[in-house]
């Protein structure tokens, strides 16, 4: 069955605390404080081996990847959000939750991005994935989370598990160089003309993942030692745009302007992720509770007392002056949303369902999380 691997709070007695020395401890004490220290190590021990089961289980399934799980398992891996399947004596599927900061018309959110969703390969299309991916939105939902997003590998199987398309990448082609144009190869080095490129795309977007100088640092470190290659684009000398790559494929492009990208073609050959849209699914969203998703996210300025079904119960929903105040069943029936339709809606796509009693709550926008785990 599933589980999640949390290492225990540990606390024993030392003797000596900000300096002040300490009785010394009773007999029983002192065997409660060797066993607590045991129990540690021996936690320790365990979660070393555990973490290296892990690692073998992430690179049988995406063989090839073996430089980043080593940074992942390294840096990155949040045991509290870790879950898992054994079948055999032995790991056999693993899911992560990375939690990110996102800002919303100007609202923070904490999102959970589902990540590193992998089987062993003598044990796939025997539901291990599913039932793994249900342990962690059930672990979530607890913890008040309203929505979890992914990276969908396979749109079509996720679509099955209830996500919905989000903020899919249209890709294009640029024009032809314009003058003054440079695309030169990016270094760690550079990390700080991306983070200005960043903030000032950021900046005039109403919905991104919050970067800080910090993490957009290690952010480009760590994708140029384990992950691919970049170029840093230029436009008469100043930074003006940015792409990283990955196994031939763009997987973040930013900029500050139009037409940053004009002239890239010959360098990058490559079509480029910057147009939202639905049809690539470039990252898919599931609801986890209805309540905190009208409690958090940020809607407009109105009134509304709306009632909507949604997998067969009836809401009745009152917001005053864009702010929520109830959410209550009741009954009789009402327009039914679908579970994609509701998260669609409530993370800016509402003008596409303009027979929703819900669609012109939210604001319009596309959530861009080029986030790896």
């Amino acid at each position: 069955m599933g589980s999640f691997i949390r290492l225990a709070d540990i606390s024993y007695q030392k003797s000596e605390v900000y300096g002040q020395k300490r009785a010394p401890a009773s007999s029983q004490t002192q065997k409660l404080n060797r066993f607590a220290c045991q129990r540690s190590r021996d936690l320790l021990k365990f979660m070393r081996m555990r973490l290296d089961e892990l690692k073998k289980l992430h690179i049988s399934a995406f063989p090839g990847d073996e430089a980043y799980a080593e940074y992942f398992f390294r840096e990155r891996f949040d045991a509290s959000h870790a879950f898992t399947l054994s079948a055999d004596g032995k790991i056999v599927s693993a899911a992560y939750a990375r939690i990110i900061e996102a800002e919303i018309y100007g609202k923070v959110l904490e999102i959970p991005l589902l990540t590193g969703v992998a089987t062993h390969p003598d044990y796939r299309y025997r539901g291990f994935a599913s039932r793994v991916i249900r342990d962690a939105e059930t672990r979530l939902k607890e913890e008040g989370y309203p929505f979890v997003m992914l990276h969908p590998f396979n749109s079509d199987f996720y679509a099955a598990l209830g996500y919905a398309p989000i903020n899919g990448i249209g890709r294009f082609c640029p024009k032809p160089y314009g003058p003054g144009g440079v695309a030169e190869a990016l270094t760690p080095e550079d990390w700080s003309e991306t983070f200005s490129v960043y903030s000032e795309w950021a900046s005039s977007s109403p919905a991104h993942v919050f970067r800080s100088a910090s993490v957009q640092k290690e952010h480009i470190g760590m994708f140029l030692k384990y992950c691919g290659s970049g170029y840093l684009i230029r436009l008469n000398g100043s930074p003006v745009a940015y792409v990283l790559i990955e196994n031939g494929k763009a997987v973040e492009a930013m900029f500050t302007r139009p037409d940053a990208f004009d002239g890239v073609t010959e360098t990058l050959s490559l079509a480029l992720p910057l147009a939202l849209s639905e049809e690539s699914g470039y990252s898919m969203a599931k609801l986890l509770n209805l309540k905190s998703l009208f409690r958090l996210l940020p809607m407009r300025g109105v009134d509304s007392d709306a009632r909507f079904g949604l997998s067969g119960k009836t809401y009745q929903l009152i917001i005053n002056n864009g702010c929520f105040v109830s959410l209550t069943e009741t009954s009789g029936k009402a327009y039914e949303l679908t579970p994609a339709e509701l998260i669609r809606t409530a993370l800016g796509h509402g003008k596409e369902y303009p027979l929703s009693p819900i669609g012109s709550l939210f604001p319009e926008y596309g959530l861009a999380v080029f986030e790896k785990y």
